[in-house]
Protein backbone atom coordinates (compact mmCIF):
# COMPACT_ATOMS: atom_id res chain seq x y z
CA UNK A 1 0.00 0.00 0.00
CA UNK A 2 1.37 3.44 -0.89
CA UNK A 3 1.60 6.89 1.29
CA UNK A 4 -1.23 7.92 -1.52
CA UNK A 5 -3.27 4.85 -0.79
CA UNK A 6 -3.07 4.65 3.00
CA UNK A 7 -5.34 7.79 4.03
CA UNK A 8 -7.93 6.72 2.16
CA UNK A 9 -7.87 3.37 3.19
CA UNK A 10 -8.19 5.14 7.01
CA UNK A 11 -10.86 7.08 5.77
CA UNK A 12 -13.01 4.23 3.48
CA UNK A 13 -12.74 2.48 7.47
CA UNK A 14 -13.50 5.04 9.66
CA UNK A 15 -16.56 6.05 7.46
CA UNK A 16 -17.99 2.95 7.78
CA UNK A 17 -18.25 2.99 11.15
CA UNK A 18 -19.24 6.49 11.41
CA UNK A 19 -22.33 6.08 9.20
CA UNK A 20 -23.71 2.49 10.83
CA UNK A 21 -22.84 3.78 14.59
CA UNK A 22 -26.61 3.67 15.16
CA UNK A 23 -27.07 0.50 14.04
CA UNK A 24 -23.58 -0.55 15.91
CA UNK A 25 -25.11 1.05 18.96
CA UNK A 26 -28.60 -0.40 19.10
CA UNK A 27 -27.15 -3.98 18.34
CA UNK A 28 -25.09 -3.49 21.30
CA UNK A 29 -27.57 -2.45 23.65
CA UNK A 30 -29.87 -4.95 22.82
CA UNK A 31 -27.38 -7.90 22.98
CA UNK A 32 -27.07 -6.12 26.57
CA UNK A 33 -30.49 -6.79 27.32
CA UNK A 34 -31.28 -9.97 25.38
CA UNK A 35 -33.54 -12.32 26.26
CA UNK A 36 -30.71 -15.30 26.28
CA UNK A 37 -27.51 -12.87 28.03
CA UNK A 38 -30.70 -11.75 31.34
CA UNK A 39 -32.06 -15.43 31.37
CA UNK A 40 -28.90 -17.33 31.61
CA UNK A 41 -26.90 -14.88 33.50
CA UNK A 42 -29.25 -14.64 36.11
CA UNK A 43 -30.17 -18.31 36.69
CA UNK A 44 -27.52 -18.54 39.09
CA UNK A 45 -29.05 -15.94 41.25
CA UNK A 46 -32.44 -16.70 41.27
CA UNK A 47 -31.52 -20.71 42.25
CA UNK A 48 -31.19 -19.89 46.08
CA UNK A 49 -34.23 -17.86 46.58
CA UNK A 50 -36.61 -20.01 44.40
CA UNK A 51 -35.15 -22.72 46.13
CA UNK A 52 -35.55 -21.55 49.58
CA UNK A 53 -39.23 -20.51 49.18
CA UNK A 54 -40.82 -23.56 47.45
CA UNK A 55 -38.03 -26.02 48.17
CA UNK A 56 -37.40 -27.12 44.40
CA UNK A 57 -34.68 -28.94 43.83
CA UNK A 58 -31.30 -27.30 41.88
CA UNK A 59 -31.75 -29.55 39.11
CA UNK A 60 -34.63 -29.59 38.74
CA UNK A 61 -34.10 -25.51 38.83
CA UNK A 62 -31.68 -25.85 36.26
CA UNK A 63 -34.00 -27.94 33.83
CA UNK A 64 -35.95 -24.27 33.02
CA UNK A 65 -32.59 -23.40 31.23
CA UNK A 66 -32.58 -26.59 28.95
CA UNK A 67 -36.16 -25.96 27.97
CA UNK A 68 -34.94 -22.25 27.39
CA UNK A 69 -32.62 -23.50 24.53
CA UNK A 70 -34.87 -25.98 23.01
CA UNK A 71 -37.22 -23.31 23.02
CA UNK A 72 -34.71 -21.43 21.20
CA UNK A 73 -33.71 -24.25 18.52
CA UNK A 74 -37.56 -24.49 17.78
CA UNK A 75 -38.95 -20.72 17.37
CA UNK A 76 -34.72 -19.34 16.07
CA UNK A 77 -35.57 -20.28 12.50
CA UNK A 78 -38.60 -18.96 12.36
CA UNK A 79 -37.57 -15.38 13.90
CA UNK A 80 -34.47 -15.10 11.25
CA UNK A 81 -37.54 -15.86 8.35
CA UNK A 82 -39.60 -12.78 10.41
CA UNK A 83 -36.44 -10.57 10.34
CA UNK A 84 -35.76 -11.13 6.64
CA UNK A 85 -39.28 -10.20 5.56
CA UNK A 86 -40.38 -8.20 8.18
CA UNK A 87 -36.83 -6.10 8.89
CA UNK A 88 -35.07 -6.49 12.48
CA UNK A 89 -36.32 -3.13 13.70
CA UNK A 90 -39.76 -4.77 14.45
CA UNK A 91 -38.82 -8.43 15.35
CA UNK A 92 -36.18 -7.12 17.91
CA UNK A 93 -37.93 -4.16 19.32
CA UNK A 94 -41.51 -6.60 19.63
CA UNK A 95 -39.24 -9.68 21.10
CA UNK A 96 -38.08 -7.60 23.92
CA UNK A 97 -40.57 -5.67 24.72
CA UNK A 98 -42.72 -9.04 25.00
CA UNK A 99 -40.34 -10.76 26.80
CA UNK A 100 -39.73 -7.94 29.49
CA UNK A 101 -43.66 -7.62 30.32
CA UNK A 102 -43.28 -11.74 30.73
CA UNK A 103 -40.83 -11.08 32.82
CA UNK A 104 -42.72 -8.14 34.83
CA UNK A 105 -45.54 -10.62 35.46
CA UNK A 106 -43.31 -13.66 36.18
CA UNK A 107 -43.41 -13.05 39.91
CA UNK A 108 -47.03 -12.66 39.88
CA UNK A 109 -48.23 -15.73 38.95
CA UNK A 110 -45.54 -18.51 39.25
CA UNK A 111 -46.59 -20.88 42.03
CA UNK A 112 -45.75 -24.14 40.73
CA UNK A 113 -42.47 -25.60 39.08
CA UNK A 114 -44.09 -26.51 35.80
CA UNK A 115 -44.88 -22.83 35.68
CA UNK A 116 -41.82 -21.99 35.78
CA UNK A 117 -40.68 -24.49 33.27
CA UNK A 118 -43.29 -23.22 30.41
CA UNK A 119 -42.40 -19.57 31.73
CA UNK A 120 -39.28 -20.00 30.44
CA UNK A 121 -39.83 -21.96 27.37
CA UNK A 122 -42.20 -19.48 26.18
CA UNK A 123 -39.84 -16.82 26.94
CA UNK A 124 -37.62 -17.99 24.64
CA UNK A 125 -40.07 -18.19 22.09
CA UNK A 126 -41.27 -14.30 22.16
CA UNK A 127 -37.73 -13.66 23.44
CA UNK A 128 -35.73 -15.47 20.40
CA UNK A 129 -35.84 -11.79 18.74
CA UNK A 130 -33.90 -10.10 20.58
CA UNK A 131 -30.76 -13.15 19.83
CA UNK A 132 -27.81 -12.63 17.36
CA UNK A 133 -30.02 -14.27 15.09
CA UNK A 134 -32.01 -10.93 14.32
CA UNK A 135 -29.45 -8.79 16.38
CA UNK A 136 -26.65 -9.44 14.26
CA UNK A 137 -28.36 -9.44 10.94
CA UNK A 138 -28.41 -5.11 10.66
CA UNK A 139 -24.82 -5.23 11.33
CA UNK A 140 -23.57 -7.75 9.02
CA UNK A 141 -26.09 -6.12 6.18
CA UNK A 142 -24.16 -2.28 6.89
CA UNK A 143 -20.57 -3.80 7.14
CA UNK A 144 -18.40 -4.94 4.79
CA UNK A 145 -14.70 -3.85 4.97
CA UNK A 146 -15.07 -4.02 8.92
CA UNK A 147 -17.66 -6.91 9.17
CA UNK A 148 -15.61 -9.25 11.31
CA UNK A 149 -14.79 -6.49 14.11
CA UNK A 150 -18.29 -4.57 13.67
CA UNK A 151 -20.08 -8.43 14.58
CA UNK A 152 -17.53 -8.62 17.33
CA UNK A 153 -18.49 -5.13 19.02
CA UNK A 154 -21.75 -5.74 18.56
CA UNK A 155 -21.65 -9.17 20.42
CA UNK A 156 -19.42 -7.53 23.39
CA UNK A 157 -22.66 -6.37 24.70
CA UNK A 158 -23.98 -9.93 25.43
CA UNK A 159 -20.83 -10.13 27.09
CA UNK A 160 -21.38 -7.19 29.54
CA UNK A 161 -24.48 -8.61 30.23
CA UNK A 162 -22.51 -11.62 32.07
CA UNK A 163 -21.49 -8.56 34.82
CA UNK A 164 -24.24 -6.48 35.18
CA UNK A 165 -27.06 -8.72 34.54
CA UNK A 166 -25.88 -11.08 38.15
CA UNK A 167 -24.63 -7.85 39.89
CA UNK A 168 -28.63 -6.33 39.31
CA UNK A 169 -30.19 -9.94 40.07
CA UNK A 170 -28.50 -9.99 43.56
CA UNK A 171 -29.01 -6.60 44.24
CA UNK A 172 -32.64 -6.63 43.55
CA UNK A 173 -33.30 -9.55 45.13
CA UNK A 174 -31.30 -8.46 48.12
CA UNK A 175 -34.12 -5.11 47.89
CA UNK A 176 -37.18 -6.46 47.01
CA UNK A 177 -37.05 -9.97 46.72
CA UNK A 178 -37.08 -12.67 43.91
CA UNK A 179 -39.93 -10.78 42.65
CA UNK A 180 -38.57 -7.63 41.89
CA UNK A 181 -35.78 -8.64 40.35
CA UNK A 182 -37.73 -10.62 37.50
CA UNK A 183 -39.83 -7.59 37.25
CA UNK A 184 -36.08 -5.22 37.31
CA UNK A 185 -34.92 -7.35 34.42
CA UNK A 186 -37.86 -7.12 32.50
CA UNK A 187 -37.91 -3.71 33.02
CA UNK A 188 -34.56 -3.01 31.67
CA UNK A 189 -35.88 -5.09 28.25
CA UNK A 190 -39.19 -2.52 27.82
CA UNK A 191 -36.38 0.35 28.16
CA UNK A 192 -34.15 -0.81 25.25
CA UNK A 193 -37.15 -1.98 22.63
CA UNK A 194 -37.90 1.58 21.15
CA UNK A 195 -34.00 2.04 21.44
CA UNK A 196 -33.01 -0.78 19.13
CA UNK A 197 -35.94 -0.09 17.29
CA UNK A 198 -35.00 3.22 16.46
CA UNK A 199 -31.30 2.43 15.70
CA UNK A 200 -32.48 -0.47 13.21
CA UNK A 201 -35.11 1.42 11.53
CA UNK A 202 -32.85 4.11 10.50
CA UNK A 203 -31.33 1.40 8.42
CA UNK A 204 -34.01 -0.05 7.18
CA UNK A 205 -35.56 3.23 5.96
CA UNK A 206 -32.59 3.15 3.47
CA UNK A 207 -33.66 0.28 1.75
CA UNK A 208 -33.33 1.47 -1.55
CA UNK A 209 -29.51 1.85 -1.08
CA UNK A 210 -28.66 -1.42 0.03
CA UNK A 211 -31.10 -3.49 -1.65
CA UNK A 212 -28.83 -5.18 -4.26
CA UNK A 213 -26.75 -6.13 -1.18
CA UNK A 214 -29.75 -7.98 0.32
CA UNK A 215 -30.63 -9.28 -2.75
CA UNK A 216 -27.38 -11.35 -3.48
CA UNK A 217 -26.99 -14.81 -2.13
CA UNK A 218 -28.62 -17.90 -1.63
CA UNK A 219 -32.33 -19.17 -0.06
CA UNK A 220 -32.10 -20.92 2.64
CA UNK A 221 -32.96 -23.79 0.64
CA UNK A 222 -30.00 -23.48 -1.73
CA UNK A 223 -27.95 -22.61 1.17
CA UNK A 224 -29.37 -25.98 3.09
CA UNK A 225 -28.30 -28.22 -0.08
CA UNK A 226 -24.66 -27.14 0.43
CA UNK A 227 -21.62 -29.18 1.81
CA UNK A 228 -20.93 -25.97 4.04
CA UNK A 229 -24.07 -25.17 5.37
CA UNK A 230 -24.21 -28.76 7.35
CA UNK A 231 -20.50 -29.17 8.30
CA UNK A 232 -21.04 -24.90 10.03
CA UNK A 233 -24.10 -26.72 11.68
CA UNK A 234 -21.74 -29.70 13.00
CA UNK A 235 -18.78 -27.00 13.67
CA UNK A 236 -21.12 -25.11 16.36
CA UNK A 237 -22.78 -27.63 17.69
CA UNK A 238 -19.39 -29.36 18.69
CA UNK A 239 -18.12 -25.41 19.67
CA UNK A 240 -20.89 -25.70 22.12
CA UNK A 241 -20.69 -29.24 23.55
CA UNK A 242 -17.42 -28.57 23.74
CA UNK A 243 -17.08 -25.40 25.66
CA UNK A 244 -20.11 -24.59 27.47
CA UNK A 245 -20.28 -27.47 30.29
CA UNK A 246 -16.87 -26.54 30.87
CA UNK A 247 -17.38 -22.53 31.55
CA UNK A 248 -20.65 -23.50 33.60
CA UNK A 249 -18.68 -26.36 35.80
CA UNK A 250 -15.65 -24.42 36.55
CA UNK A 251 -16.23 -23.11 39.81
CA UNK A 252 -17.03 -26.97 41.27
CA UNK A 253 -13.94 -28.19 39.10
CA UNK A 254 -11.50 -26.01 40.93
CA UNK A 255 -13.17 -26.44 44.07
CA UNK A 256 -12.68 -30.38 43.63
CA UNK A 257 -9.25 -30.14 42.36
CA UNK A 258 -8.02 -28.06 45.44
CA UNK A 259 -8.55 -24.29 44.97
CA UNK A 260 -10.10 -22.29 47.78
CA UNK A 261 -13.95 -20.82 47.49
CA UNK A 262 -12.49 -17.46 46.41
CA UNK A 263 -9.63 -19.08 44.31
CA UNK A 264 -12.42 -20.95 42.33
CA UNK A 265 -14.51 -18.02 41.52
CA UNK A 266 -11.58 -15.89 40.96
CA UNK A 267 -9.98 -18.28 38.25
CA UNK A 268 -13.57 -18.49 36.76
CA UNK A 269 -14.12 -14.98 36.72
CA UNK A 270 -11.24 -14.59 34.47
CA UNK A 271 -13.72 -16.53 31.15
CA UNK A 272 -15.42 -12.74 31.21
CA UNK A 273 -12.26 -11.11 30.62
CA UNK A 274 -11.12 -13.73 27.58
CA UNK A 275 -14.59 -13.57 26.31
CA UNK A 276 -14.59 -10.01 25.62
CA UNK A 277 -11.03 -9.77 24.32
CA UNK A 278 -11.54 -12.89 21.97
CA UNK A 279 -14.75 -11.33 20.61
CA UNK A 280 -13.00 -8.04 19.46
CA UNK A 281 -9.69 -9.91 18.49
CA UNK A 282 -11.25 -12.45 16.36
CA UNK A 283 -13.49 -10.07 15.00
CA UNK A 284 -10.37 -7.93 13.81
CA UNK A 285 -8.38 -11.10 12.62
CA UNK A 286 -11.35 -12.19 10.50
CA UNK A 287 -11.16 -8.72 8.28
CA UNK A 288 -7.94 -9.58 7.56
CA UNK A 289 -6.59 -13.27 7.38
CA UNK A 290 -8.32 -16.72 6.01
CA UNK A 291 -11.59 -17.64 8.27
CA UNK A 292 -10.41 -21.22 8.52
CA UNK A 293 -6.98 -20.47 9.98
CA UNK A 294 -8.45 -17.77 12.52
CA UNK A 295 -11.00 -20.84 13.24
CA UNK A 296 -8.60 -23.44 13.75
CA UNK A 297 -5.98 -21.38 15.93
CA UNK A 298 -9.01 -20.49 18.56
CA UNK A 299 -10.48 -24.00 18.77
CA UNK A 300 -6.92 -25.40 18.54
CA UNK A 301 -6.29 -23.46 21.93
CA UNK A 302 -9.19 -23.67 23.58
CA UNK A 303 -9.03 -27.68 23.24
CA UNK A 304 -5.48 -26.96 24.75
CA UNK A 305 -7.19 -25.31 27.41
CA UNK A 306 -9.43 -27.92 28.37
CA UNK A 307 -6.48 -30.76 28.03
CA UNK A 308 -4.29 -28.38 30.05
CA UNK A 309 -7.00 -28.79 32.96
CA UNK A 310 -6.84 -32.26 32.60
CA UNK A 311 -3.58 -32.83 32.62
CA UNK A 312 -1.98 -30.21 34.91
CA UNK A 313 -5.15 -29.21 37.09
CA UNK A 314 -4.73 -26.11 39.17
CA UNK A 315 -0.98 -25.56 37.43
CA UNK A 316 -1.79 -24.49 34.41
CA UNK A 317 -5.58 -23.40 35.54
CA UNK A 318 -5.36 -19.37 34.32
CA UNK A 319 -3.94 -20.46 31.35
CA UNK A 320 -6.85 -22.99 30.82
CA UNK A 321 -9.77 -20.58 31.46
CA UNK A 322 -8.32 -17.62 29.43
CA UNK A 323 -8.05 -19.87 26.16
CA UNK A 324 -11.43 -21.71 26.85
CA UNK A 325 -13.03 -18.44 27.39
CA UNK A 326 -11.29 -16.82 24.43
CA UNK A 327 -13.15 -19.24 22.25
CA UNK A 328 -16.36 -18.67 24.34
CA UNK A 329 -15.97 -15.17 23.09
CA UNK A 330 -15.48 -15.83 19.50
CA UNK A 331 -17.74 -19.03 18.87
CA UNK A 332 -21.19 -16.76 18.04
CA UNK A 333 -18.86 -14.44 16.16
CA UNK A 334 -17.48 -16.82 14.20
CA UNK A 335 -20.97 -18.30 12.65
CA UNK A 336 -22.22 -14.88 12.26
CA UNK A 337 -19.15 -14.04 10.15
CA UNK A 338 -19.02 -16.84 8.32
CA UNK A 339 -22.87 -17.13 7.52
CA UNK A 340 -22.69 -13.57 5.79
CA UNK A 341 -19.48 -15.05 3.85
CA UNK A 342 -20.56 -17.88 2.63
CA UNK A 343 -24.56 -17.29 2.20
CA UNK A 344 -24.87 -13.70 1.28
CA UNK A 345 -27.43 -11.24 2.70
CA UNK A 346 -30.83 -12.82 0.77
CA UNK A 347 -31.78 -14.93 3.56
CA UNK A 348 -29.37 -14.29 6.17
CA UNK A 349 -31.77 -14.13 9.29
CA UNK A 350 -33.04 -17.79 8.06
CA UNK A 351 -29.46 -19.33 7.41
CA UNK A 352 -28.00 -17.74 10.82
CA UNK A 353 -31.54 -18.36 12.99
CA UNK A 354 -30.80 -22.17 11.85
CA UNK A 355 -27.23 -21.85 12.72
CA UNK A 356 -27.05 -20.15 16.08
CA UNK A 357 -30.34 -22.54 17.01
CA UNK A 358 -28.30 -25.80 16.59
CA UNK A 359 -25.29 -24.03 18.74
CA UNK A 360 -27.99 -22.87 21.29
CA UNK A 361 -29.20 -26.10 21.79
CA UNK A 362 -25.61 -27.40 22.44
CA UNK A 363 -25.15 -24.63 24.62
CA UNK A 364 -28.02 -26.16 26.51
CA UNK A 365 -27.51 -29.58 26.65
CA UNK A 366 -23.49 -29.46 27.41
CA UNK A 367 -23.78 -28.63 31.05
CA UNK A 368 -25.76 -31.29 31.35
CA UNK A 369 -23.94 -33.61 29.76
CA UNK A 370 -21.16 -32.41 31.90
CA UNK A 371 -22.61 -32.79 35.01
CA UNK A 372 -23.47 -36.52 34.42
CA UNK A 373 -19.96 -37.40 33.67
CA UNK A 374 -19.17 -36.21 36.75
CA UNK A 375 -21.84 -37.99 38.68
CA UNK A 376 -20.58 -41.33 36.40
CA UNK A 377 -17.14 -41.48 37.32
CA UNK A 378 -16.94 -38.96 40.19
CA UNK A 379 -14.17 -36.62 38.51
CA UNK A 380 -14.43 -34.34 35.61
CA UNK A 381 -11.83 -35.78 34.05
CA UNK A 382 -13.58 -37.64 30.98
CA UNK A 383 -15.85 -34.34 30.59
CA UNK A 384 -12.19 -32.78 29.84
CA UNK A 385 -11.27 -35.11 27.64
CA UNK A 386 -14.65 -35.45 25.58
CA UNK A 387 -14.94 -31.30 25.33
CA UNK A 388 -11.37 -31.45 23.93
CA UNK A 389 -12.49 -34.03 21.81
CA UNK A 390 -15.87 -32.11 20.53
CA UNK A 391 -13.23 -28.58 20.51
CA UNK A 392 -10.75 -30.22 17.95
CA UNK A 393 -13.55 -31.78 15.98
CA UNK A 394 -15.04 -28.50 15.19
CA UNK A 395 -11.54 -26.83 15.06
CA UNK A 396 -10.89 -29.81 11.87
CA UNK A 397 -14.23 -28.76 10.39
CA UNK A 398 -13.35 -25.35 10.47
CA UNK A 399 -11.47 -25.26 6.70
CA UNK A 400 -14.38 -27.30 5.10
CA UNK A 401 -17.11 -24.90 6.75
CA UNK A 402 -14.86 -22.05 6.12
CA UNK A 403 -14.39 -22.83 2.19
CA UNK A 404 -15.84 -19.61 -0.03
CA UNK A 405 -18.16 -20.15 -2.09
CA UNK A 406 -19.91 -18.63 -5.12
CA UNK A 407 -23.13 -16.78 -4.28
CA UNK A 408 -26.24 -17.49 -6.13
CA UNK A 409 -28.01 -14.55 -7.34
Amino acid sequence: MTDREAPSHDRRSSAEFVGNRAILGAAFLGLTASMPATMFYSMGAFIGPLEAEFAWPRDSLSFAVTLLTIGVFLSGPIAGRLSDSLGAARIAAASLLLYGLMLIGLGYYLQSLVQLWIAYFVIAVVGVGSTPIVMIRPVAGAFDRHRGLAIGIALTGAGIAGFWVPLAATGLIELGGWRAAYAGLGISACVAAPLVYLGFRGAETDRAARQEVAATGMTFGQAARTMQFWALSTMAACMALGVAGLVVHFVPMFREMGAAPYKAAGLASLLGISSVGGRIAVGWLLDRISTAVVSFAILSLAAAGALLLYGFGLQFAAVAVLLLGFAAGAEVDLVAFLCARLFGQRAYGAIYGWQYSVFALGYGFSPLLAGRGRELTGSYDLTLVLSAIAILAAAFLAPLAGRRMVRAD
